[in-house]
């Protein structure tokens, strides 16, 4: 195990793409704060309040999709240019390489939370001071904010490796996963935000705190029902890769 670990890690530091979406998470991520701040004027938020602040940083999720994405390169990828059978041929165990893959991602996701969460923090900061605002985090709910964006990171790269395993297309995986976001989620948050709450991105929103954070889940059951979805998605793509071809 420690050497599927090994080479999958190796993969991804000799590849572009990681590198990419990176960027991308990080950059996002950080507009995504710093835009909140700038248009707050025009809603009823004290930014100057925790709950204001955590509203602000929660809305760096948005960069979370790239992360999700890069989850799914990660295993579907394999499949899409022909290497999953080389793979599978030098680890039979293919149930090995589903988990070697996911905690690949995961142990990725984290660096990609580290980073998007410090790039949020550092936009906050700097988009406050130019309206002569107080950033009202001190260390420990800065420490906190920055614990929740690793922990969604994570999670959602796990997500996005599981799926592509039981995809294994990778533009359909993708498609789905936006499709989802952008219509099934977003409906449910708008006419049913008790289910809402209790669907992936819903719960990550509660992971985050996001505005309306009284609508959503606590950080803590929400991170549960993240982990679940990305433990129930890896368990069945397990089972199912013992009785497909490559």
């Amino acid at each position: 195990m420690t050497a599927l670990f090994a080479s999958e890690m190796l993969k991804l530091r000799s590849t572009r793409t990681p590198w990419v979406l990176l960027a991308a998470t990080v950059a996002l991520s950080g507009l995504a704060v710093a835009s909140a701040v700038a248009v707050a004027g025009v809603t009823d938020l004290d930014l100057e309040s925790v709950s204001g602040g955590r509203a602000i940083l929660g809305v760096s999720a948005t960069g979370a999709i790239f992360v999700l994405v890069f989850g799914i390169i990660l295993t579907a990828g394999e499949f899409r240019h022909g290497t999953a059978i080389d793979t599978f041929l030098t680890t039979p165990r293919r149930s090995m390489v589903t988990l070697a893959k996911v905690g690949t991602a995961a142990a990725t996701g984290v660096v990609f939370g580290l980073l998007a969460s410090a790039a949020s923090l550092g936009s906050a900061l700097v988009a406050y001071q130019a309206r002569g605002l107080t950033f009202p985090f001190g260390s420990s709910d800065a420490w906190q904010a920055l614990g929740a964006g690793v922990i969604y990171a994570t999670l959602f790269a796990a997500m996005g490796a599981a799926t592509g395993s039981l995809v294994r297309n990778q533009v359909v995986a993708i498609a789905g996963w936006l499709s989802w976001i952008a219509i099934v989620e977003h409906v449910a948050q708008g006419l049913l935000p008790s289910v809402g709450r209790w669907l992936p991105v819903g719960a990550g929103r509660g992971l985050m705190g996001g505005a309306d954070a009284e609508a959503l889940l606590d950080p803590l059951p929400a991170a549960v029902v993240l982990a679940g979805y990305a433990l129930t998605i890896m368990v069945v793509a397990v089972v199912a890769e013992r009785h497909r071809d490559a």
